[in-house]
């Protein structure tokens, strides 16, 4: 009997330690905001070895958070956080897939999936430049997301045209070039129609100026108007001869 309540005792004071030990959800995400700060000034420095080493604290951080608060709805968050640190400052692309296709698989529902799988593409396409594997997830993405609910975010958008480049094997530089084709073939076209208008225009208008009779009526009033010359009188025809 006195065995049982040592163990029992055994069991309440490690429990109580446990939580007294576990940090809270805001404490935990602090402390790894603050290693990733401190990580950016190791690097500002020059300072690389010790900068990755406070990187993968920072993993090391979020990774505790994931264990002691699962149900957490900043969980999301976490797994995306950790995919950003793999992929922008420690450049581990593989490991940056894993993490954002743990969050897509686990929290499919959470706004960061998509997020999540579209980096997963994204990755396969930009940094892996893995052709077949990039396909299938744009493919995979679109077929979850065929179109963008917010205006704003336009990953769907950029999925169907990143996926149509690989497909048609063209790359952003070809489609910038043709971008700027049909850009100068619009112009060449609406300066030749300018000048045609222009030139309808000059002609109608000489139509015009020889169809109308009121032009050749004003000019013959105006050629009426004009005063008669007059001669003036030959005063020898008015002077008498003297008498002879």
């Amino acid at each position: 009997m006195h065995k049982l309540s040592f163990i029992a005792l055994i069991l309440i004071v490690t429990f109580l330690f446990s939580s007294c030990s576990k940090q809270s959800e805001d404490s935990y995400l602090l402390n790894a905001k603050n290693k990733m700060e401190d990580a950016k000034k190791l690097e500002t420095d020059n300072k690389l070895d010790e900068a990755k080493k406070a990187y993968n604290e920072a993993i090391e951080i979020y990774s505790q958070f994931l264990k002691d608060y699962p149900q957490s709805p900043r969980v999301p968050e976490v797994y995306t956080n950790i995919a950003k640190i793999y992929v922008d400052n420690l450049k581990d692309y593989n490991d940056a897939i894993k993490y954002y296709r743990d969050l897509s698989t686990k929290f499919p529902a959470a706004k960061e999936s998509k997020y999540a799988l579209f980096m997963i593409a994204f990755i396969y396409d930009e940094m892996l430049k893995d052709k077949q594997m990039a396909i299938e997830s744009y493919q995979n993405f679109l077929t979850k997301y065929p179109k963008d609910d917010d205006p704003n975010e336009k990953m769907s958008e950029s999925a169907k045209m990143m996926l149509q480049m690989l497909q048609d094997n063209r790359s952003i530089e070809d489609i910038i070039k043709d971008s700027q084709s049909a850009d100068s073939n619009k112009t060449a076209g609406d300066k030749k129609t300018d000048d045609k208008k222009s030139t309808d225009k000059k002609t109608d208008d000489k139509k015009n100026d020889g169809q109308n009779p009121d032009n050749k009526t004003d000019v013959k009033k105006q050629s009426d108007n004009k005063p008669t010359d007059v001669k003036p009188k030959d005063k020898s025809t008015d002077t008498k001869k003297p008498n002879q």
